[in-house]
């Protein structure tokens, strides 16, 4: 795990400095993620939303959209649905407003790489998650991506030592920002029953295109 905690952070500390995104996802192999990268269509739709004040480009116009506590009782925001079948979601993104305490998370943009390293190494050890990552959604404002873990060791009997494995259903991509104008932000992608290349590319080039408007 400690080896799994340091990849992400050395690769975090990497894309700093470059486009967003532009290091490999670690889910991926490089060579599937540039190959995919290059067939990506172009995010054609602009969404708007008027409850909560952003907009995001999009792979094309949402088939619906609903309140994100439809999903998620204790939280704000929006999920654009992209594919169903009937209450099944195939593809969607959700977008949480007021996503995390404004103390519980420092200014992304003002850590040093020790201090974004720690960051990381205490979400990574309290989350399921399988990777972890700083990026730069803009030259000037840092987030958080993770990739939620397929299988998850769980301590059931309280001695410190894991003697179940779970399996999730399906894994998820999230980024935590804060908007240009402070909102605090968490974006999702939902990709059953798998993630994919393509998805989680176009799911990338979304999050850097997201906008506060008021």
């Amino acid at each position: 795990m400690k080896k799994a905690i340091l990849a992400a952070a050395i690769l975090g500390a990497a894309v700093l400095t470059v486009n967003p995104f532009a290091a490999p996802n670690p889910v991926f192999a490089a060579e599937q993620t540039a190959t995919a990268e290059a067939a990506v269509p172009q995010l054609t739709y602009t969404y708007t939303s008027k409850n909560y004040g952003y907009t995001i480009q999009c792979p094309q116009k949402p088939v619906g959209v609903i309140p994100a506590s439809e999903l998620y009782p204790d939280k704000k925001g929006e999920v654009l649905i992209f594919d169903n079948d009937g209450y099944d979601i195939k593809k969607a993104w959700v977008i949480i407003t007021d996503a995390f305490e404004e103390s519980k998370v420092p200014d992304l943009n003002k850590l040093t790489e020790p201090e974004a390293e720690t960051l990381l190494k205490g979400i990574f050890e309290t989350n399921a998650y399988e990777s972890i990552m700083t990026v730069n959604l803009t030259p000037t404002n840092r987030g958080i991506y993770a990739v939620t873990a397929k299988t998850v060791d769980i301590d059931t009997d309280g001695d410190g030592k894991a003697d179940v494995t779970a399996t999730a259903d399906t894994q998820m991509a999230i980024t935590f920002f804060r908007g240009e104008k402070g909102g605090r932000y968490q974006i999702m992608l939902i990709d059953n029953p798998n993630l994919l290349v393509q998805d989680v590319a176009l799911y990338q080039r979304g999050v850097v295109s997201f906008q506060e408007t008021k």
